[in-house]
């Protein structure tokens, strides 16, 4: 595909609430956002690896569960999961493994670490990210959310201050998550999964 013709398709994903799982994908062929090498490599246990999830399967779990706790945010948050369509060439969804596998795992992070959709939970889950340092575009990415945040919750800039720290910490700590079948952990106590992540 040509760069415009990406274009033209990125437009008419982000236009259609069925294609929004195409968008990350779209994106970053665009934008040319890639892991660091030494993290591109790691990627090949979950390249090609986005299951469709069952989420009333998930709800139906016990709370707790990481699955539970995963469709409750989603629910609560009004989000649905990142789903690709099938519809894009398999070449452009693997040389954009990275952003796709991120955008998949977005929601998985935010229930993870425990930080909710504020802003200053936001900056918690992006400092979190930037800290893993997957790629130097999201290194950056948990300084520039705090940064927005300065201009849409003023008022929660020491909240937003505090998640930046704690999510910096805790990224320190944890594997590399974009390279985790995350999904094949939904079943397990989220406790225990924080707890070994």
């Amino acid at each position: 595909m040509t760069r415009l013709e990406v274009f033209r398709e990125f437009r008419a994903a982000m236009a259609d609430p069925e294609r929004l799982g195409d968008v990350p994908a779209l994106k970053s062929e665009l934008g040319g956002t890639r892991a660091y090498p030494e993290i591109e490599a790691q990627l090949d246990g979950v390249r090609g690896f986005h299951p469709t999830l069952d989420l009333e399967a998930l709800a139906r779990l016990p709370a707790g569960t990481f699955g539970h706790e995963y469709v409750r945010f989603l629910r609560v948050n009004e989000l649905k999961p990142i789903v690709l369509t099938g519809a894009l060439d398999p070449e452009l969804v693997a040389r954009n493994a990275f952003v796709v596998r991120y955008g998949i795992i977005h929601d998985m992070v935010h229930v993870l670490t425990g930080f909710d959709t504020s802003w200053p939970g936001e900056v918690g889950v992006w400092a979190f990210v930037g800290a893993q340092r997957w790629s130097r575009t999201f290194r950056v990415a948990g300084v520039a959310a705090l940064l927005v945040a300065l201009f849409f919750s003023p008022l929660r800039l020491g909240r937003a201050w505090a998640s930046f720290r704690r999510g910096r910490a805790m990224a320190r700590r944890a594997p590399l998550l974009i390279t985790l079948r995350l999904e094949d952990m939904l079943e397990r106590d989220l406790e225990e999964v924080r707890a070994e992540l």
